[in-house]
Formats: C-alpha cells, sequence, structure tokens
C-alpha cells in the first residue's frame, strides 16, 4: 500500500507516513463530515434560529495560524447566508486588543476553529469575549473531544460541532483538520439547505481525488526543482486558501522555502516585487467569470515582465498555454456545478502535496519538520495576561 506514491515503509522511517495518510485521506473525510452534520443538523439549525433572532448581530470567525484562515475563507459564506456582519479576527489579535473588535452592547457569535482546541489562545479569545459581550453565543468547531473548547458544551448560549475522529491530524501540519472544518463552517452557515448539498459535496470528493490520481508525479517532480519563493494569489474566499497554502509549505519545509500570499488584485500594488527567477506563482482561479476577468488581467501582466519564474494555475476552463502555465490542474467535467466558496475545500490539496513532497526533497521529517522545535503541533510558550494588568 501507498500514501501519495511513497512506500509506506519509507514514510515510516522518514516520519511522514501521518502527513502523507492524512493529506490523500481528505476527500473520504469530506463525506464523513458532511454525514454527521446531517445527523447533527436539527439541533444546529435550532441553535442559529435562536441565535438569529438577535437585532445588530455581530459574527466574529475566529482561530490561530491555519485556523484563523479558515474564518478567511469563510466570511462571505457567513455574511451572506446569515445576512450580518462577518469578520475573520485572528484570536491572535484578540488576546492583544479585544476591545478593537467586540462591541458590549452588540450581540456577537464568536464562530472557533481549532483542531486541539487547547492552545492558549483560543481559551483567552473566548473567555475576553464573555468579558466584553453583553450578548454572547459560541459555537465551536474542534476536532478533539478532550480539549478545552471541547468542555466547553455545557456552557449556556454554547454549542460545540466535533469533527470525525480522522480529523485530528496526528502530524504536525494541518492538513484534513484544515478541510473538515472548512467544509463543516460552510455548511453551517447555510444549515436549513444542507441535504440539497449532497451533489456538491459528492463532486468535491472527485475533484480531490482527481487531483491525488493525476496530478502527484507533476507535483513531485515541481518539488525536485530549484526553487526558493512561492506566491500563492486567489480571490474571495480563495484568499484565505492562498493564505493556508502559503503556511503549509513554509512550515513542511522548515522554512527553508519562503512563501507568501496575496489576491490578484492586490499583487499589482507592491507584492509583486518578490518575485524572480527562482520562483513559483500559484494561481488559484474563481469559478466566478467575472473574477476570473480580474484574475487573467493579473497573470498577462506577471507573464509580460517575469522570466524563469514558474507557474501553476488550479481550476478550470483557463487556457494554460496562452497564459503560459507550465503545470496546469484542471477539472475535465468543469467545477461550474459547485459555488465558489467551495472551491476552497479542494484548492488547498496541491500546495499541500508539494509542501510534503519539498519536505522530502530536503531530508526532513514531514511529520515533524522544524529542526529547531520553533514550530510545534500545539502552541506552547503563550503567556495569557490578565487585563487589569494593563
Amino acid at each position: 500500500m501507498k500514501y501519495l506514491n511513497c512506500n509506506i515503509n519509507d514514510l515510516k522511517s522518514r516520519k511522514g507516513i501521518n502527513t502523507a495518510r492524512e493529506i490523500s485521506g481528505q476527500p473520504d473525510l469530506w463525506i464523513k463530515t458532511y454525514s454527521k452534520l446531517i445527523k447533527e443538523k436539527d439541533q444546529i439549525a435550532k441553535c442559529m434560529k435562536n441565535i438569529l433572532r438577535n437585532d445588530s448581530l455581530h459574527v466574529i470567525l475566529t482561530g490561530a495560524g491555519t485556523s484563523a484562515f479558515i474564518g478567511e475563507a469563510l466570511e462571505g459564506s457567513f455574511q451572506r447566508n446569515f445576512g450580518v456582519p462577518a469578520r475573520a479576527i485572528a484570536t491572535t489579535n484578540i488576546i492583544s486588543h479585544p476591545e478593537d473588535y467586540f462591541i458590549r452592547s452588540r450581540p456577537t457569535l464568536l464562530v472557533s476553529f481549532a483542531r486541539s482546541g487547547d492552545s492558549p489562545e483560543s481559551v483567552a479569545a473566548v473567555e475576553l469575549a464573555n468579558k466584553h459581550c453583553d450578548v454572547l453565543y459560541e459555537f465551536n468547531i474542534t476536532c478533539n473531544p478532550e480539549g478545552k473548547l471541547a468542555k466547553r458544551a455545557s456552557v449556556d448560549n454554547c454549542f460545540v460541532f466535533f469533527l470525525p475522529e480522522e480529523a485530528n491530524d496526528k502530524a504536525l501540519a494541518m492538513t484534513g483538520s484544515f478541510t473538515s472544518m472548512l467544509l463543516a463552517g460552510l455548511l453551517i452557515s447555510d444549515i436549513q439547505n444542507i441535504e440539497s448539498k449532497l451533489p456538491v459535496i459528492q463532486k468535491l470528493r472527485n475533484f480531490g481525488n482527481n487531483i491525488l490520481d493525476k496530478y502527484l508525479v507533476k507535483l513531485q517532480e515541481l518539488a525536485d526543482m530549484e526553487f526558493k519563493r512561492i506566491v500563492f494569489l486567489g480571490s474571495g474566499s480563495l484568499f484565505g486558501v492562498a493564505h493556508e497554502s502559503h503556511l503549509k509549505v513554509q512550515e513542511l519545509t522548515d522554512g527553508k522555502v519562503i512563501c507568501k500570499f496575496d489576491s490578484f488584485l492586490g499583487f499589482r500594488h507592491g507584492p509583486r516585487a518578490v518575485v524572480d527567477e527562482s520562483t513559483i506563482i500559484f494561481y488559484l482561479f474563481s469559478n466566478n467569470n467575472y473574477v476570473r476577468q480580474y484574475e487573467v488581467d493579473l497573470v498577462k501582466s506577471v507573464n509580460e515582465v517575469s522570466k524563469g519564474t514558474k507557474f501553476v494555475g488550479i481550476g478550470d476552463n483557463f487556457k494554460s498555454k496562452e497564459l503560459k502555465m507550465d503545470l496546469a490542474i484542471q477539472f475535465s467535467n468543469g467545477t461550474n456545478g459547485i459555488p465558489e466558496e467551495y472551491l476552497s475545500v479542494f484548492y488547498v490539496l496541491p500546495a499541500q502535496i508539494l509542501g510534503f513532497y519539498k519536505s522530502l526533497n530536503l531530508g526532513l521529517s514531514p511529520d515533524s519538520p522544524s529542526i529547531e522545535g520553533s514550530i510545534s503541533r500545539v502552541v506552547q510558550g503563550v503567556k495569557i495576561y490578565p487585563r487589569t494588568a494593563v
């Protein structure tokens, strides 16, 4: 048996078995996540109906690191589906400046994403929210039923959704936990219509398997090339995926590959200065034709001045030769049958796979790539200070 075209014994000896298995298992995990939400639909719908009765409701989507990027990919969906303002704010911002984000008189729904639910910032953000909001509702989405956030299930006005057991990654890098929590957030934001989403979820699994079946060799060849920088670009919900993709490659390579992220339009305003002959640019193309116009214009602009740069495009209906793509990750049946925001679930897979292969290429252990221990599975060493000390 193999994972990501790698022999299991070799993966075990190089300490990459968990990362490889967790990346490979995501398409099936999405189905399990959907099925679990279907079972809990009535409870969640009742909870959301009660929350949405509040006038002037404010939604904050939060988490730390990878979990924060889930919020970035979801804020549009929550705002559109709930019809109230929704913001993605990292716990790492909340704990230092809570007054900048909470409005005491405004009812607030705090949606927390956490793999372990034990990071100091995750717990502190919830405690600060309770101190700074007269009316607070908590909705914790976590992979660890034993975590501190999970144990808040008994608290008034708090609902906890546990992901399937497989979502609780054993490896350092969040892979299945990221995509399954992201999918859960998308479905919860439109919980009343979850039954109608089954064809979409099945397509997500097919798209994920398409990447795993057809593009492993090409992504491994890309990882074997000499490059020092990667830039990921995405629009709307895919901006959050670009943010997560940049972190995934950077942490799996222990910082040996420096990564950046931006929106297509934002990239024009200075950040494109980072591009040189040692750079790969990943374009995460939208399936929204209006949005695509801006994205294609940016690609053509970059092509006019960039020499030696490698280009990767993810999506469909883009002309790879015309846009000078070195690798085009496309889907034969097209993605027009799914909402744009659901692209975010599987568009992160190529970055996960590339990061895994590059980690091996550099002689690192993908399950624990940090040689100096500068990053860990659950963040350590964060001291939370009482607000009275300010």
